[in-house]
């Protein structure tokens, strides 16, 4: 049996005013279909218009071509119905958490924001925000402190407790944990990880870290100058990448772990002597 796409894209496109009124594609006729339950990475070099295709289809960037379907419902203008059922039912984690939390609200508030937003009741508000911040490792004691109060690992925490709260039909992940140092970031993405894989949202992220793509995704997007350039399965593309872009980030990719186990090895000679 044939799965129904939860969301079609249809050759969108996003175009900005440069310089002397002329305008500049930042992507271009992005089609895609992401499936529901589906990990999908986006991956590509920077300024490719990775966070472009996802900022669009959440209706925080304006597309200005082709469309989208959401739920078989057509999305044909920016934020009209349809767009704006799918934007109810989304929620994102960006790259600086300290820029997505209310430096004068609790982080109890934050998490609950798009409960109260839901209008779910005060009490199994605080309920399920307890519950899911101590899911991505928080002590609650956390949740009355202020951002400044707690540190960038515990901020962006918090900041995917409060997506994951409503348990919201796709996540959409920008960069998650490439503000955070590397020990750090390896235990929210394990943490993350597991959450997934309990809950099953529809999941977008957009990464250029490919060991966090070799642990979450089951299919890989590859945009390069605005466009998309290649669609796989994780492993075969990881395996035997065909565009230019993907050949690029998975030869860095094995070059970085080749320097790491290199490392690896050295470090207890080096320790004796």
């Amino acid at each position: 049996m044939v799965s129904t796409p939860l969301l079609s894209l249809d050759r969108l496109s996003v175009t900005v005013r440069a310089h002397a009124g002329r305008r500049r594609a930042i992507l271009q006729n992005a089609t895609l279909e992401v499936m529901p339950g589906e990990v999908l990475a986006i991956v590509g070099p920077s300024g490719g218009g990775k966070s472009t295709l996802v900022r669009a289809l959440l209706g925080l960037t304006r597309f200005t071509g082709g469309g989208m379907v959401f739920e078989d419902a057509p999305i044909v203008r920016p934020l009209d119905a349809a767009h704006m059922r799918l934007r109810r039912t989304a929620e994102a984690v960006f790259q600086n958490p300290l820029g997505a939390l209310n430096p004068h609200a609790s982080l109890r508030a934050a998490v609950e924001e798009p409960l109260r937003a839901r209008g779910v009741a005060r009490a199994e508000r605080a309920r399920r925000a307890e519950a899911v911040a101590a899911r991505m490792g928080l002590d609650t004691t956390l949740l009355d402190r202020r951002p400044a109060e707690v540190s960038l690992g515990q901020a962006q925490r918090v900041c995917i407790a409060r997506a994951l709260a409503p348990r919201p039909t796709l996540l959409a992940l920008d960069e998650p944990l490439s503000a955070l140092d590397a020990l750090v970031a390896a235990e929210v993405a394990a943490l993350l990880a597991e959450v997934i894989t309990e809950t099953r949202p529809t999941v977008l992220f957009v990464s250029h870290d490919l060991r966090l793509v070799r642990r979450l995704a089951t299919r890989i997007v590859v945009v390069e100058a605005g466009r998309i350039v290649e669609v796989a399965p994780a492993a075969r593309l990881l395996a035997e990448p065909e565009s230019d872009a993907a050949r690029a980030l998975v030869a860095c990719d094995r070059r970085r772990r080749s320097a790491f186990a290199a490392a690896q090895v050295a470090r207890p000679a080096e320790s004796v002597a």
